[in-house]
């Protein structure tokens, strides 16, 4: 591993997943640095590395039937990416997007298949993979089921754990055509049903921001559908 890679292993020590990895696998890796917006990766492309996001948060999204993005959850660190592209061998099936700067280590799959083929490594790839598709079985049947006030409300409270500065970014004027489509919405009707929350007291919204007044109601009006 290059020289930024020895915080890379300390926050693995700290995360308690420096043990799935060899030595010799964290040599053939590096450290990458992502900027918020940058894709990590894409719908349907082939990637050839694994990314442990070490540090920061992630949208991860899906294609709908009419070729929109559609958003499946936010995961914060640590969690891993790419994961199910490794152990099926087939292209991206999701769209993962950094929201603020999020660090990874980059492992090569030569490296995982040469190195580590370890039992904890190959427990806990099972293990995340098997959650993610039971998530993500459960996140389209309940977005068909969901409605949009349940869907916004579960946003805002997901996102809100990002911190101000990001939830702020997200939830901007610039953002919020995005946020509609990802939401599965218009853009005007997001717009009426954010200010149906201003008006029961859930948030407080300005020209430049918006601000969660009522946590437990919105989680209560969320009715479950979260995404994380």
């Amino acid at each position: 591993m290059k020289n930024e890679g020895v915080a890379g292993i300390e926050t693995l020590k700290r995360l308690k997943w420096d043990h799935l990895f060899s030595k010799e696998t964290l040599e053939a890796s590096s450290v990458v640095t992502y900027t918020s917006g940058t894709m990590l990766c894409s719908n349907d492309q082939t990637i050839t590395s694994l990314f442990v996001v070490l540090e920061g948060r992630v949208k991860i999204y899906t294609l709908s039937e009419e070729g929109k993005l559609r958003l499946l959850r936010l995961k914060a660190a640590p969690t891993l990416i790419g994961d199910i592209e490794y152990a099926s061998g087939r292209n991206v099936l999701h769209t993962v997007e950094a929201v603020g700067t999020v660090t990874c280590l980059k492992i090569p799959f030569e490296a995982l298949r040469r190195y580590n083929r370890t039992v904890d490594f190959t427990e806990h790839l099972l293990k995340g993979v098997s959650e993610k598709l039971f998530i993500e079985a459960n996140a389209s049947s309940n977005h068909l089921m969901s409605t949009l006030e349940e869907r916004l409300a579960g946003y805002l409270i997901s996102l809100s754990e990002s911190g101000n500065e990001l939830f702020q970014a997200e939830m901007s004027q610039l953002k919020r055509k995005e946020v509609a489509e990802w939401l599965g919405t218009s853009y005007r009707h997001l717009n009426r049903t954010l200010q149906a929350f201003v008006e029961e007291g859930l948030v407080q919204r300005t020209r430049k921001e918006v601000v969660i007044i009522d946590s437990e109601k919105l989680k209560e009006r969320a009715n479950g559908m979260f995404y994380e």
